[in-house]
């Protein structure tokens, strides 16, 4: 599953709390279907009016942090010696 992204626009309700508590409330049912979720303020650059940003991504589709390298460094050769 990929990464869910909702916007909650301040102009969309008559108070900026209602679009708050949409995000949050968004949030709550994702989270209660196993979503990790975050919720961020953004503000516009045009006018300063805030943006309220969900994400929220599935644990199973989460890569792991400290995932091992697959990758193998190359043995360390010592210099031939000349004689």
């Amino acid at each position: 599953m990929s990464l869910i992204q909702e916007i909650f626009l301040e102009t969309d309700w008559e108070e900026v709390e209602q679009a708050q508590a949409a995000c949050d409330l968004r949030a709550a049912q994702l989270k209660a279907e196993g979503h990790n979720c975050t919720c961020t303020t953004l503000y516009r650059i045009t006018d300063g009016r805030r943006v309220f940003l969900l994400e929220a991504q599935h644990p199973d589709s989460l890569e792991p942090e400290n995932k091992p390298s697959r990758r193998r460094l190359p043995a360390r050769r010592s210099a031939p010696q000349r004689g």
